[in-house]
């Protein structure tokens, strides 16, 4: 299972977004600020793209197929937020 946390400031706030990822079962949570925002599973597993907002900002969450594995992207307004882990 993969796990990532991307932490950014929008509007001088602190948010975190987690997402847990199972390679093989298709399992997605996502949690931005300590709150639930999705579990879901895919049966075949290609990929999927998530919206939401941050301090009004609008952000989006991407797992990208490539194949065997998976890239994990966040925008935060358009720019690409690194993971820190």
């Amino acid at each position: 299972m993969a796990k990532k946390i991307w932490t950014f400031v929008v509007k001088e706030q602190r948010h975190v977004v987690e997402l847990e990822h199972g390679y093989w079962s298709g399992k997605r949570d996502i949690v931005i600020d300590g709150v639930p925002f999705e579990s879901s599973s895919k049966i075949y597993d290609t990929g999927s793209v998530h919206h939401f907002n941050s301090s009004g900002v609008p952000c989006v969450l991407r797992i990208k197929s490539k194949l065997i594995t998976f890239d994990y992207e966040l925008y935060v307004g358009g720019t690409k937020v690194k993971a820190s882990k």
